[in-house]
């Protein structure tokens, strides 16, 4: 049996292609977690069929919590396991402390693949993440994207043949067949427009969270938050804002925006699969890095607003893919300045996936630890 644990959103689109291979190997289990407010996960794997249990939930933003919510995981893992009467042979994960330490208590190999090991664009022992000082020692295989340097992973212990480089950034494996853009006037574009209640005639910002509650990020900025009413006054546009932890605080936002503006934003209320939204996008409002990389290696243009930068993101703003702005006066300028020329929307195989996508690598590995 291989144990999957899915707690990040993101990893359910990278896996959902690569669990047909798994599940060719041996019998495979899916867990994930999920809370009030935090439920991305656990809806993506429902709204892809994909079978899983739910296993405790996520701690929020605290030390205290996140310790707790992880002491409590690992107890609902080893229920689960006796409830099945099994025991995995191999755990993978994308980002799960809980499964890697309870997986290595237990001696099952740690199959990790780590795309955030330093909260920094450069590596230093000071900005290895809590979570990889926490998981990646305990890993007995590491996949690694070619962007992230592999002393990152070594400077833990890890020794050199531990550590596998794969040469595409994530987003490529799950992006590379949608449909790229739909103009103003296709009857895709109208017909999505009317679904939302957005009007067909205006372009389309959409706007992302930064994930503020992630272990990484040490300080909440409200870029986004102040750069609605800037919207408002300076863009006819719609606003297409999808939550990251529940929208009380996008609704108190947008309720203070002045009547005649307040019918062109919406909230997102419904998970979509990437196929659903991107092709309409004009431009992203980020704060995010994983939407940020999917708009870009997508062709659609990206503001950043993030708190920190990572190696992804010094490689989307060496490439000339994205923009980083550091108010919100500068984020909206930018928006303005984009949607002011015309934009060939173009998919950016050649830097994101220059020699293609081989998941059977990630196989052949996975297989010799079976």
């Amino acid at each position: 049996m291989i144990w999957l644990d899915i707690i990040d959103p993101k990893y359910v689109l990278f896996f959902k292609p690569i669990l047909p291979k798994l599940k060719a190997l041996d019998s495979v289990i899916v867990t994930t977690r999920e809370s009030k407010n935090y439920d991305e996960c656990l809806r993506l794997l429902e709204l892809f069929n994909i079978e899983h249990y739910c296993v405790g939930g996520y701690g929020g933003a605290s030390k205290l919590g996140k310790f707790e919510a992880r002491i409590n995981r690992q107890k609902g893992f080893l229920e689960l396991f006796a409830r099945l009467n099994a025991m995995p042979k191999i755990f993978i994960t994308g980002a799960s402390v809980d499964g890697v330490q309870c997986a290595y208590g237990l001696g099952i190999p740690v199959v990790h693949f780590a795309d955030t090991p330093v909260a920094d664009e450069k590596f230093s022992l000071e900005s290895v993440t809590i979570l990889s000082r926490l998981t990646l020692p305990l890993s007995h295989l590491v996949f690694r994207p070619f962007v992230v340097p592999e002393i990152c992973y070594t400077s833990l212990g890890l020794d050199s043949t531990q550590v596998v480089e794969y040469d595409f950034i994530d987003v490529a494996l799950w992006l590379d067949s949608i449909p790229l853009h739909y103009e103003l006037e296709s009857s895709q574009r109208k017909a999505f427009c009317e679904n939302l209640g957005l009007d067909s005639a205006l372009p389309i910002i959409l706007v992302r969270e930064e994930e503020y509650k992630a272990h990484y990020v040490k300080h909440k900025l409200p870029i986004i938050y102040e750069s609605f009413a800037l919207l408002a006054q300076k863009i006819k546009a719609n606003v297409l804002c999808m939550p990251r932890y529940g929208k009380d605080e996008l609704e108190s936002c947008l309720a203070e925006l002045p009547q005649d503006a307040k019918s062109r934003f919406k909230i997102l209320h419904h998970k979509l699969e990437p196929k659903d939204f991107y092709p309409f996008v004009d431009v992203l409002l980020g704060g995010g890095g994983t939407m940020n990389l999917e708009a870009c290696y997508l062709g659609i243009p990206v503001i950043s607003t993030r708190s920190l930068l990572l190696f992804h993101d010094r490689f989307l703003l060496d490439n000339a893919l994205m923009k980083h702005a550091k108010s919100a006066a500068e984020a909206v300028d930018g928006i303005v300045d984009i949607l002011s020329k015309p934009r060939l929307y173009e998919r950016q195989d050649s830097l994101f996936a220059k020699n293609g996508i081989d998941i059977d690598m990630f196989i052949s590995h996975i297989k010799a630890l079976l």
